[in-house]
């Protein structure tokens, strides 16, 4: 019986928290700057217990408040790094978010994450 390798992924010489899961789901993000709220659409690339990242055209600043919704989930987190995609086609952010709280789709959150224990 093979066990599949359970370590983080090691980037630089930071350790991850959590595991990631990777995955290909729309979202809307909504950065919240003061009272504005600019919207974009984007693609998630992997999610964890913590947070998740995604892709989309715009560079959000760590730091940032962002609503983020996809399916039937709708969650607030901060931005915790963005940096310019390598090698696309055009200009494009890979952003990743900790994730502070799940206002909606509770249920589909805890699916989506406990699917990385397994």
């Amino acid at each position: 019986m093979e066990f599949p390798d359970r370590r983080p992924k090691v980037r630089g010489f930071k350790q991850r928290r959590h595991f990631r899961l990777s995955a290909d789901l729309p979202v809307h993000v909504f950065a919240v700057r003061g009272s504005r709220k600019d919207e974009e659409t984007g693609r998630i690339l992997d999610v964890s217990e913590g947070g998740l990242c995604f892709v989309g055209a715009r560079y959000l600043p760590p730091g940032t408040s962002v609503n983020i919704e996809f399916e039937d989930c709708r969650l607030t987190g901060e931005v915790r790094h963005c940096r310019m995609r390598e090698y696309a086609a055009h200009v494009q952010f890979v952003t990743g978010v900790r994730i502070q709280q799940v206002l909606d789709g509770q249920e589909s959150w805890n699916g989506l994450t406990q699917a990385i224990g397994q």
